[in-house]
């Protein structure tokens, strides 16, 4: 081996190797600030689209509508307070402000909790249930529901 050949090679690769990873770097982080930026507006409605056999496209929209999210209740902290006697949340669970007299909350209608309208809505928008338990936000008619079946048990003891 030429010592002059080697020492040639590593002149070519060595700054070609960082172009290439300068490169490859500045094309993921150019893709990642364009999907944050995307997800990251609570305006839009996020997508998931996903390919079936067909090669036709399902598309799933996650979150609620505005029409779902108009039709929860609203009322004023100082009226939640009267009707919740002791067990009455004292602030936004999710931006963790104090409630105020004037401030007005809406309630999940199937857990009931309570949150500022401006923290809740934006939070709806982008997934379906509750930020504090995970029940759904819609709540879904008695009828619909499947009938909660209790298993049989695997093995009887014997004595």
């Amino acid at each position: 081996m030429d010592p002059n050949l080697d020492q040639f090679a590593f002149y070519i690769t060595f700054p070609l190797g960082l172009i290439l990873i300068t490169l490859f770097l500045t094309i993921a982080s150019y893709l990642c600030t364009r999907m944050g930026l995307a997800a990251g507006n609570p305006s839009t409605h996020q997508t998931i689209t996903i390919p079936n056999s067909d090669r036709n496209f399902a598309s799933i929209e996650l979150g609620l509508d505005e029409v779902s999210l108009q039709s929860f209740p609203k009322l004023l902290y100082s009226q939640y307070k009267l009707q919740n006697n002791s067990s009455t949340a004292s602030c936004c669970s999710i931006c963790f402000m104090d409630y105020k007299e004037t401030d007005v909350l809406q309630l999940l209608p199937d857990c009931g909790h309570p949150f500022h309208l401006k923290c809740i809505n934006p939070w709806l928008r982008l997934h379906p249930t509750c930020p504090m338990c995970r029940n759904s936000a819609v709540s879904i008619p008695s009828a619909v529901r499947p009938p909660i079946q209790v298993p049989a048990p695997l093995a009887t003891q014997q004595e």
